[in-house]
C-alpha cells in the first residue's frame, strides 16, 4: 500500500544551475504504479525525479537492482509527461533486447491498475529495421539488406510495406506489445476477412506520435543520422521528448565507440574503386534508357575520385614515415596531432588543378551516394568503404579541430599501418540532446559517482540536475560479499603462484555452493588460463566466448534452468563487461554465487593516455585517473556482482578475489552501504559459504 505520507526529499541541485525548483506545498500521489507496494527507495526515486522532470530537469539515479527503477522511472515520467501542458512522449533507451520485454510488462501492470477516468498508457516497442523485417531479405548483411529495402519501397515492390491497415495501427496502441508480438502480429493480421501481412517496422514508427511511451536503443536519440531519420518519420519533436536512459553507465562509452573509426590504405583504395564502379554502372543505366543523369553529377564523381586518389598517395607517405618513426622508438602506436592530419588532408584537397576545390564535408556527402555491390561472402562487407570513408570525413570534418577527438596511428602486431579516431568527449553529442529535450532520467545500478556521468555526458546546467544513490535493498545476511587478501589481477604480480591461489578460492565455493555459480575475468585469456583445462569438482563447464549473440545467452539460459532441474551443478565463465558479466539476467535466483577475479584496468595505451590528459583538462587533476580508469573498472565489478540478485528474495554469496579493493584509493570507489567481509585463505572462503549455504541452502522462488 502507498505510505500515509509521501515523504519529500529535496535533491541536491547542480550549484551553477540557476532554475528554482517548484516543489508543491502537499504531499503528492504518484498517478501510474505498477505495483501496490512501494519497495524501499522507490518512492524517494519516484518523488525525486518527477520534481525534475516536471521542471524540464534532469535526474541522475544510482539505483541498485531491486529497488524497482523501471517501475519508478515509468511512474515519475508518465505523471511529468501528462501533467504538461505540451505534448511529451518519453522514449525508455535500453541497449538490452531483454529489457524492452520488462518496459512492457512494467506497462501493462500500470494499466491493470489505472484510476478510474485514466485512458491506458499506450506503448510502441521498436528495435532496428533489420530486426524487425518479415522478409527474406532480412538475412542478409546489413548495408546490403538497407539497399535491397530501400530499392523494394521506392519502387513498392514489398507488398508488407505498401500494405495500409489502420486497424493494426489501432491494435498497437490500444495495448502494448513487445517487439516480437507485433512482429507476430504484422505477420498474419486479417482485415476485413483478408489477410494483410504488414512491416512491423512501418507500423511502429507510423504508431509512434500517438504513443506515450517507446521504448527504443540508445541510437534513436544518440546516433545524429538515425535521430533526424526516426524523430521525423515519426512526426515527434526532440522538444517534446522525456528521456529516460536505462543502464546509464553504458551511455558514454556507446557513444564513443559509435564515433571511432578507422583509415587505412586498403579502405581508401577500396573507396575509389568503388566510385569508379558507381560511375560505372550509372553510364550503363543512362544507356539503356532506364534514368538520366545531370553531366555536374559526373564531374563530382570525378572530382570526388581524384580527390581520393590524391589522399592516398599522401596518407601512403604519411604512413611510412610514421612506421619508421615507431620502429626506432620500439613502440606499436603513437598519437597524431590533429592539425597534422588536417594540414595533410588540406593539401590535398588543394591540389586539384581542374579548379574544384572540394571540402571533406562534400567528398563525406558524395561517398554517402556511392552504391555497389557487396561480395556477401565477405565478413568486413557489412559496410562499403565508401560509407566508412564518408563517416570519417564527416566526423574529421565536423570535430577535427577540437581536441576531444584524438587520432591514433598504429602499426604493429601484423596489422597494417592504420589511423583510428577516439572521440574522448560523449558530451559533445549527448549534450545538445539533453539541452533540446524536455526532460530527461538517467539510471543504472553502477551510475556512480552520478556526479561523474553528469559532468561526462554535459547535463545543461541551465536547467535542474539532481543526482541521488538509493540504499541497496540486498544488505542482508543473504548476500554477503568478500574480499581475499594476497590475490590479484595487477598485471606485475601475476604468475602461477597467484593464479593457484585464485583457483584454491574457486574450488572453496564450488564445493560450497548446492547451484550453478559464475566466474568473470578482466578478459578472455585470463578466464582461459585460470579456468581452462581445470576439472571443477563434477561441474560442467560453460565458457563465454567473444561475440555470442542473443540467440545463444537465451540457449545458455535454457540449459542452466534444464541443468538444476536436473540436479547438474554449473561453473559459468565470462567476462567484465561483456554479455554474460552485465547483458543477462540470471532469473529465479539461477546463480548460488558469484566469484569475480581483479579489476578489468585498462592496459597503458595512446588512447587512454589521451583521455586522461583531455580529463585532466577539462574535469581537473584529482578526477583525472579516477575518472578514466579506476571508476569504471570498479563499476564493471558491481555489474558483475549485481548478476545474481534480480530480486528481493534472492540469495547468493559474493567472493572478489582482488586485494586491490582493501586499499584506500579503490575502497572508497565502492558503495559505502557494502558490508565487506575479509578472507585471507581459501580456507577462510570455505567456512564462511558453507556457513552462508547451510542458513540458506536453496533458492528464492519466483520472478518477483
Amino acid at each position: 500500500m502507498l505510505p500515509s505520507h509521501w515523504e519529500k526529499y529535496q535533491p541536491y541541485w547542480a550549484a551553477e544551475s540557476p532554475v528554482k525548483l517548484m516543489v508543491a506545498d502537499e504531499p503528492r500521489i504518484p498517478g501510474y504504479l505498477a505495483h501496490e507496494e512501494l519497495r524501499p527507495g522507490q518512492a524517494e526515486m519516484i518523488d525525486d525525479a518527477y520534481d525534475v522532470l516536471v521542471n524540464k530537469g534532469s535526474h541522475l539515479a544510482c539505483a541498485p537492482t531491486g529497488i524497482g527503477k523501471t517501475a519508478a522511472a515509468l511512474s515519475a515520467g508518465l505523471d511529468a509527461a501528462f501533467s504538461s501542458n505540451e505534448k511529451r512522449t518519453i522514449f525508455f533507451l535500453t541497449g538490452r533486447q531483454a529489457q524492452h520485454r520488462i518496459v512492457v510488462e512494467t506497462v501493462r501492470s500500470i494499466n491493470k491498475r489505472r484510476k478510474e477516468g485514466q485512458s491506458k498508457v499506450k506503448l510502441v516497442d521498436i528495435v532496428g529495421q533489420q530486426s524487425m523485417c518479415i522478409d527474406d531479405i532480412r538475412k542478409e548483411f546489413s548495408s546490403i539488406f538497407s539497399r535491397l529495402c530501400a530499392d523494394k519501397r521506392k519502387n513498392r515492390h514489398c507488398r508488407p510495406y505498401t500494405q495500409e491497415v489502420e486497424g493494426l495501427r489501432l491494435k498497437v496502441l490500444q495495448e502494448p506489445l513487445h517487439v516480437n508480438e507485433l512482429i507476430q502480429v504484422s505477420k498474419s493480421f486479417n482485415e476485413e476477412g483478408k489477410s494483410k501481412a504488414t512491416c512491423p517496422w512501418k507500423v511502429a514508427r507510423e504508431s509512434a506520435s500517438g504513443a506515450d511511451i517507446i521504448v527504443c536503443d540508445y541510437n534513436h536519440l544518440f546516433h545524429e543520422r538515425v535521430r533526424e531519420a526516426s524523430l521525423d518519420a515519426m512526426g515527434i519533436k526532440l522538444s517534446e521528448v522525456i528521456i529516460i536512459v536505462d543502464e546509464a553507465h553504458n551511455l558514454p562509452d556507446r557513444i564513443t565507440k559509435g564515433m571511432q573509426r578507422t583509415i587505412n590504405d586498403d579502405l581508401v583504395l577500396s573507396a575509389r574503386l568503388e566510385i569508379e564502379e558507381h560511375i560505372e554502372t550509372l553510364e550503363e543505366k543512362e544507356k539503356k534508357g532506364l534514368f538520366d543523369v545531370r553531366p555536374e553529377t559526373y564531374a563530382n564523381l570525378r572530382a570526388v575520385k581524384a580527390a581520393i586518389v590524391r589522399i592516398r598517395a599522401d596518407l601512403a607517405g604519411f604512413f611510412r614515415t610514421q612506421t619508421q618513426s615507431l620502429y626506432k622508438q620500439k613502440l606499436d602506436e603513437a598519437r597524431i596531432d590533429n592539425q597534422e592530419l588536417l594540414n595533410l588532408l588540406s593539401t590535398a584537397l588543394a591540389s586539384d588543378i581542374s579548379g574544384h576545390n572540394l571540402s571533406l564535408n562534400q567528398i563525406s556527402e558524395t561517398l554517402a551516394t556511392v552504391e555497389v555491390e557487396l561480395d556477401p561472402t565477405l565478413d568486413e562487407g557489412k559496410d562499403t568503404a565508401s560509407e566508412r570513408l564518408s563517416e570519417l570525413f564527416g566526423l574529421i570534418d565536423r570535430l577535427g579541430e577540437n581536441s576531444a577527438l584524438a587520432f591514433i596511428f598504429s602499426h604493429g602486431k601484423g596489422d597494417a599501418p592504420r589511423l583510428t579516431t577516439h572521440l574522448l568527449d560523449p558530451g559533445i553529442v549527448s549534450g545538445p540532446v539533453f539541452e533540446q529535450a524536455a526532460g530527461a532520467l538517467l539510471m543504472s545500478g553502477t551510475l556512480s559517482p552520478p556526479e561523474m556521468y553528469g559532468e561526462l555526458l554535459s547535463l545543461p546546467s541551465t536547467r535542474p540536475v539532481s543526482s541521488k544513490e538509493y540504499p541497496s535493498p540486498f544488505l542482508s545476511d543473504k548476500r554477503p560479499v568478500a574480499i581475499a587478501t594476497g590475490v590479484t589481477s595487477k598485471y606485475t604480480r601475476r604468475g602461477p603462484q597467484n593464479n593457484e591461489k585464485i583457483r584454491a578460492h574457486i574450488r572453496a565455493i564450488s564445493k560450497s555452493a548446492p547451484g550453478h555459480i559464475a566466474v568473470f575475468a578482466p578478459s578472455y585469456a585470463m578466464l582461459e588460463e585460470i579456468i581452462g583445462g581445470e576439472i571443477w569438482h563434477g561441474r560442467r563447464v560453460l565458457k563465454e566466448e567473444s561475440g555470442w549473440s542473443k540467440a545463444r545467452i537465451d540457449s545458455l539460459l535454457r540449459d542452466m534452468d534444464m541443468a538444476r532441474s536436473a540436479g547438474e551443478k554449473i561453473l559459468l565463465a565470462g567476462v567484465f563487461s561483456a554479455k554474460l558479466g552485465e547483458g543477462v539476467d540470471y532469473h529465479r535466483n539461477l546463480l548460488d554465487a558469484v566469484v569475480c577475479i581483479g579489476l578489468q584496468i585498462p592496459p597503458p595505451s595512446e588512447e587512454l593516455t589521451a583521455r586522461k590528459d583531455y580529463y585532466e583538462e577539462r574535469f581537473g587533476r584529482s578526477k583525472s585517473y579516477r575518472w578514466a580508469v579506476q571508476q569504471p573498472a570498479v563499476n564493471s565489478l558491481m555489474q558483475a556482482m549485481g548478476r545474481p540478485i534480480r530480486k528481493m528474495g534472492d540469495r547468493a554469496f559474493i567472493l572478489l578475489l582482488e586485494d586491490r579493493l582493501l586499499m584506500p584509493q579503490f575502497k572508497r570507489l565502492l558503495p559505502t552501504n557494502i558490508n565487506i567481509l575479509t578472507v585471507s585463505s581459501d580456507e577462510s572462503t570455505s567456512r564462511h559459504a558453507t556457513r552462508f549455504f547451510k542458513r540458506h541452502p536453496d533458492p528464492a522462488i519466483g520472478d518477483d
